[in-house]
């Protein structure tokens, strides 16, 4: 042992005497020094003796012995007072007694209504440890005994405190009170309260206060159009509601209603999402990090979940805009049993058997009607039945429907007196919606395990029809006619049940697990027609077809996960998780093992980094031959030949919340896919699905890049800067598209820019701005004419294309701008908005095509002296030239809406 001797001269060597001391933070050698300094003692100690903390005290009129006790008191170390020294030891901690630990668990709800509120914020301070509210309000955190400090927080209300002591297992229901104060806060991160540590990463909790004040065309507020203000996320179209998530297509994102996955979730085309936003609580984006518990998709996962109702007071709202209608209510059957929540939202067209009716007389013998109408809506229904603390009941429906119809009239007069010789009718009728229906039940087992259970009907079905009838009059008045009708139908239907356990034993550890069957009925593509012929009122022909485009299909889907979110250090958390699923179909069946990775580290002073791996499986594919979102594309599932597609994704990140109000990410990541679907040049899918297998090519992709995030989300003004730089590419290696090269997805936009402002002037005024900017995604264009030679010598007009995706569109760029006036009246709030689409009426491209324009006709265009072979090109004479035309659908739209709250 090595031994260290320090001896001052004696000031106050007596143990006995009494001394003043003031110490702040000092370490072993500090203190050491200043009680020599101050008594004249000298103290021996070895290397081994340490200490656990800091020493701060302060001493009035204590001896020296006294002063060491207090110094040492549960540090390993004991000291002895031998003459004019004090000998330092190192000696064993004492063990302390095992502490037993109980379970605090109950629901946070919202103290006016009973609503559960979700992703609320639990923290003992004393211990630095915390925990969250799931997704229905539910949580639970185990504790050593002795006395707890719990502090309860969510977004737009009051915190509450409360002490005690933790004698037993202990349930604990918290209603929280609306803060007006706080209702500009806005929250869009992560970020949890100290004490929380999530190890999520590109996940966005957006409230529903946001997406109502950020303006959209028509002043239509749509959760879909926010979730494009994301950085990673962007819209296919502009001012359409697809969503194009880290280089993913539209399809792989899963879009769900309450955990019930919905395959159409837009109307109008696209221009509006099918959520309506009084009857929606909370939604979630995860487009990296995905936790267990989530599949079925590679790019995304939109997390909807709806209001359970009002168990104490009947409230609600209506709303009149310039494109739709809304109605909103909900209250208790039963009070503080029972509830109940109901929304509807639909166009006034609705009400009207036609919308536009034109004529046209195009001769004195000939009148034209045609006739269209074109509406949507939306009914959402809830019920709630609470039958004690540990059981609850829940029943949902969802339905939405749009449909256009387009009828046309033609009558041929006769002169005179001969009245009517024929007429022609084309009655035409395009439906398409989706039905969601569920019962969900939770049940607390004990205070630690947490069950749901879901059982769930939904489905996407489009018709159309189309009924013609050629009539022709004889000169007895008798009918010739001919009656064509038809009928085409697709869709999907699913039938699922699924169970989801959440298990809490230590703080350290948040247990999630369970499974799920799914048993999906696809209809790609059905057809029936009828045809009838009636000469003199005696029927010719009476024919009935019926083919069947594509079989329907079945595909059987299970699913095993659990995941765990667990606290390694102070520092240091993870969420390691397995899912693991297996699809079967036409008698074949895939397996695949999906492990995903998350961890977070904290460094202090508000900085932290996070980085994960995911994989990700898909079985399901939306064949689709245009941009816009159409009712006419085909869900079809993974057959024998065409196997799942994969994705791995890496995420890397750093965070700094160090300023109070500011949040600031940069994301970095890396993603791969594999068995991914590119359609061949020229084909379509366009209402049949016949053997598309055949024309589809599958391939590999790869998308990489870094998003940035900025946002202020505390005071009157709130909002957030988002900033993408990202590329993705595809590549076909059996050179069937771009000669096996890598060539750009028609979605890569290198820069996109998202700007959303809110600012509260006061409690009667407030408006919203957004701005964005991208450049331009990318479409096929001919570079140069070709000429196709055929076997028997003749020749067509052709096009050379190196590869695809080779012409870069140009930048796009809008702003939306929104103004709510508010007035508190006798029973509730009126507001009145007004809104501008395209404020400065930027004409971007909403619809792009290219067309090859040749400057001379075809024989002085071509050398005919050309002795090629067929299918090869001969030089031209001169160059043709490639035209670009654009379409816009979208230019300054105002609106104005008026909203009442009771």
């Amino acid at each position: 042992m090595c031994v260290v001797l320090l001896s001052l001269p004696l000031n106050a060597q007596n143990k006995g005497t009494k001394l003043n001391l003031n110490i702040r933070n000092a370490t072993l050698e500090s203190f050491v020094k200043q009680m020599e300094n101050s008594t004249g003692f000298s103290f021996i100690y070895g290397e081994e003796v340490k200490l656990t903390r800091r020493i701060t005290l302060e001493a009035k009129q204590q001896t020296v012995s006294e002063i060491l006790q207090r110094a040492f008191q549960n540090e390993p170390i004991r000291f002895e007072i031998s003459g004019k020294h004090i000998l330092l030891y190192k000696r064993p901690m004492p063990q302390k007694p095992v502490s037993r630990k109980f379970t605090i668990s109950g629901y946070v709800t919202d103290g006016t209504s009973s609503e559960t509120l979700i992703g609320a914020n639990i923290i003992e301070s004393r211990r630095s440890t915390g925990t969250a509210t799931n997704p229905f309000g539910f949580y639970t955190l185990t504790l050593p005994e002795g006395e707890v400090n719990l502090g309860f927080s969510y977004l737009g209300y009051e915190k509450f405190h409360t002490h005690f002591e933790l004698d037993k297992d202990t349930i604990l229901n918290i209603h929280l009170t609306a803060n007006n104060q706080l209702a500009e806060v806005v929250i869009l991160s992560d970020k949890r309260d100290a004490g929380i540590k999530s190890t999520a990463m590109g996940t966005n909790e957006i409230p529903m206060s946001q997406i109502q004040h950020t303006p959209t065309i028509l002043g239509e507020a749509d959760l879909l159009k926010t979730i494009q203000l994301m950085p990673g996320v962007q819209a296919g179209m502009e001012g359409f509601s697809g969503m194009y998530v880290r280089g993913g297509s539209s399809d792989q994102n899963l879009v769900m209603l309450d955990g019930i996955p919905v395959y159409n979730a837009d109307h109008l085309l696209g221009v509006f999402s099918i959520f309506t936003p009084e009857a929606v609580k909370n939604v979630t984006l995860f487009k990296s990090s995905f936790p267990a518990r989530y599949g079925g998709r590679l790019s995304s996962i939109v997390d909807v979940r709806t209001n359970d109702g009002d168990m104490k007071q009947y409230h609600g709202s209506f709303s009149i805009g310039a494109l739709t209608d809304k109605a909103h209510i909900e209250g208790p059957i039963v009070k503080g049993k029972t509830s109940f929540s109901f929304s509807a939202r639909a166009m006034p067209t609705a009400f009207f058997k036609n919308l536009i009716v034109s004529k046209d007389d195009v001769s004195p013998n000939i009148h034209y009607t045609e006739k269209y109408n074109y509406y949507f809506y939306d009914v959402n229904a809830k019920l709630n039945h609470k039958f004690n603390d540990r059981s609850r009941l829940f029943l949902g429906f969802y339905r939405g429907k749009d449909h256009f119809h387009y009828d046309s009239h033609e009558d041929y007069l006769g002169t005179g007196s001969s009245g009517r010789i024929s007429y022609y009718d084309s009655k035409n009728h395009l439906n398409w919606g989706n039905t969601v229906a569920y019962a969900r039940w939770n049940y607390v087992f004990n205070n630690r395990l947490f069950s749901n259970s879901t059982f769930s009907y939904n489905s996407y079905r489009m018709t159309l029809t189309g009924n013609m009838n050629d009539v022709k009059y004889n000169n007895d008045q008798t009918q010739n006619y001919n009656r064509y009708s038809s009928n085409f139908h697709s869709g999907i239907r699913d039938w699922s049940v699924r169970t989801d356990f959440d298990y809490t034993p230590i703080p350290e550890h948040h247990i999630k697990f369970g499974g799920e069957f799914i048993h999906h009925v696809f209809s790609p593509g059905v057809s029936t027609s009828k045809m009838q012929e009636v000469e003199g009122n005696v029927a010719l022909t009476d024919t009935l077809y019926h083919t069947s485009t594509s079989r329907d299909m079945n595909g059987l889907e299970f699913s095993l996960y659990a995941e765990d979110n667990f606290t390694v250090s102070n520092n240091l958390s993870l969420n390691a998780g397995l899912r693991v699923s297996l699809f079967h179909t036409q008698e074949k069946s895939y397996l695949s093992a999906q492990p995903r990775l998350s961890a977070r580290y904290e460094f202090g002073d508000g900085f932290s980094a996070k980085a994960s791996y995911t994989c990700m499986s898909q079985y399901v594919h939306l064949l689709s031959s245009t941009p816009l979102s159409m009712p006419t594309d085909l869900w079809v599932p993974i057959t024998r030949n065409i196997r799942p597609m994969y994705a791995n994704q890496y995420s890397l990140g750093g965070y700094y919340t160090g300023f109070p109000g500011w949040e600031i990410s940069v994301e970095g990541y890396y993603k791969q896919m594999k068995h991914i679907l590119e359609y061949q040049d020229g084909v379509s899918f366009f209402g049949t699905s016949t053997n598309w297998e055949e024309k589809v090519e599958t391939g590999q992709g790869r998308s990489f890049g870094l998003e940035v995030l900025v946002q202020k989300n505390l005071g009157r003004t709130t909002g957030w800067l988002s900033y993408t730089l990202s590329k993705t590419e595809h590549r076909f290696p059996d050179g069937s598209i771009s000669q096996g090269n890598w060539f750009p997805y028609k979605y890569d936009r290198r820069h996109n820019i998202s700007l959303c402002l809110n600012h509260k002037f006061s409690e009667r005024i407030d408006a919203g701005v957004s701005w964005i900017f991208n450049t331009g995604g990318c479409i096929t264009v001919p570079e140069r004419a070709t000429v196709i030679i055929r076997p028997d010598g003749s020749t067509e007009p052709g096009s050379h294309i190196s590869q695809r995706n080779n012409y870069r569109l140009p930048a796009n760029h809008r702003l939306n701008v929104g103004i709510n006036f508010h007035k508190k009246t006798k029973h509730g709030m009126r507001t009145w908005n007004i809104s501008l689409y395209n404020a400065y009426n930027a004409m971007n491209p909403n619809i792009v095509y290219s067309k090859w324009q040749m400057e001379r006709n075809m024989n002085d265009y071509y050398d005919h002296n050309y002795n090629g072979k067929p299918g090869e090109a001969p030089t031209p004479k001169e160059e043709g030239k490639t035209i670009i035309k654009k379409l816009t659908i979208l230019p300054c739209i105002p609106s104005v809406t008026y909203t009442y709250k009771f």
